[in-house]
């Protein structure tokens, strides 16, 4: 698993002199994404979606690189081969919205489709492969490990009576930059929040980017 080698990462980037930077990015991630309360269903699965975030994403102010790229800068000199690897591989994370296609011919990894790129891939060590359904429509991040893709821990599934806005929505940005297109998701993900706290709401009236709620 990347885990034990994403865990130094972590620790350097949200505590001591990045406690407060943490903070600045909770603030600005959770304007977009929608505010989630720790008594929310969703609050442990955005806390993690947040966290990927911040260390994959977001600038460092002063430094213009996420803390990932930061910390793969000031270190490659003194890697391994293999950490230089696994390293250079977080560098190059893949955020989108996907959707299930199938279950290999084993039935022990799931193959996914970016649906920004139209991109297929195989993502192995699903541990919940019983909670994914053929067409299920989804933000995740697949983080390269080993030769191979694994899911991050932050998913956020939207209702599949929504996919035809959603693949709408995507059509309009699938060819401009990485920002419009994470901008967009984390629209869906405020979206989907809403829909979690107004399920007495039509959907539609939800998923909507002229909605007043």
């Amino acid at each position: 698993m990347y885990k034990k080698y994403l865990d130094s990462i972590i620790e350097e980037f949200t505590s001591g002199d990045y406690y407060k930077e943490v903070y600045l990015a909770k603030q600005e991630y959770f304007e977009k994404a929608g505010i989630v309360y720790e008594d929310d269903p969703a609050y442990e699965e955005r806390m993690c979606i947040f966290l990927d975030w911040y260390l994959f994403d977001r600038d460092l102010p002063g430094v213009d690189l996420p803390p990932i790229k930061f910390f793969y800068r000031k270190n490659k000199d003194g890697f391994t081969d293999e950490e230089m690897n696994i390293y250079l591989n977080f560098c190059s994370t893949v955020h989108s919205m996907f959707r299930i296609s199938r279950l290999t011919f084993f039935k022990k990894d799931l193959v996914i489709t970016d649906l920004f790129s139209k991109k297929n891939f195989t993502v192995k060590n699903v541990e919940l492969k019983s909670g994914f359904t053929q067409g299920d429509i989804f933000e995740a991040r697949l983080i390269p490990f080993g030769g191979h893709y694994e899911f991050s821990k932050g998913f956020c599934f939207h209702p599949i009576e929504v996919g035809s806005f959603i693949l709408g929505e995507i059509q309009k940005v699938k060819y401009q930059d990485k920002e419009q297109k994470t901008k967009l998701i984390l629209q869906l993900a405020a979206m989907k929040l809403k829909h979690l706290r107004f399920q007495h709401i039509d959907i539609a009236h939800i998923y909507s980017f002229e909605s007043r709620i």
